[in-house]
């Protein structure tokens, strides 16, 4: 009976300290390292210590049961995806378009739009209009090629939003 009640006690430890550093993860991950990110300077160790101690607590527990094995290995499971994601974000955060892509799309956007002028048109009014639009559609390009080489940097950018919703809503 006193094991029983021991292991219910270390059961409810171990769940109340799992989810105190999981709380403290979520809003590092929202209240440093997503600034950190958006101003282009992602680190690890923004997150680290919160991440590290949610493995500490799993780390910790010892299943006695077959049903706790099973848990057990959900849980560090999903814990190891979470990991996965948090450097998968911060790598796409630390990537740049390659010089050679930037000097191409730069370079043929300078190419593009004076060659639409060789093209002969009757109308000035229509080929000013064929000019703008093809200015107009290589600047749209070349402002999503912008977007997408930092998305977490700048007004249009991945929003944290996700982790003050949904199942990490109770964290805030």
């Amino acid at each position: 009976m006193f094991g029983a009640i021991y292991g219910i006690i270390l059961a409810f430890v171990i769940v109340a300290d799992l989810d105190h550093a999981l709380s403290g993860y979520v809003h590092a991950v929202v209240e440093d390292q997503w600034p950190r990110m958006r101003a282009g300077q992602p680190a690890y160790g923004a997150t680290e210590t919160h991440l590290r101690a949610a493995f500490d607590v799993l780390q910790a527990y010892d299943p006695k049961t077959p049903r706790e094995e099973v848990f057990y290995g959900q849980a560090v499971g999903h814990l190891n995806d979470v990991a996965a994601q948090r450097r998968a974000r911060i790598t796409m955060a630390q990537q740049e378009l390659p010089p050679l892509l930037q000097v191409l799309a730069i370079g043929g956007a300078v190419v593009l739009i004076p060659l639409t002028f060789l093209y002969g048109m009757r109308k000035l009014r229509v080929q000013l209009l064929f000019v703008a639009s093809v200015a107009a559609l290589v600047g749209f390009s070349l402002l999503l090629v912008l977007v997408l080489d930092r998305p977490f940097a700048g007004e249009l950018s991945v929003s944290p939003a996700p982790y003050r919703e949904g199942a990490l809503a109770r964290y805030w």
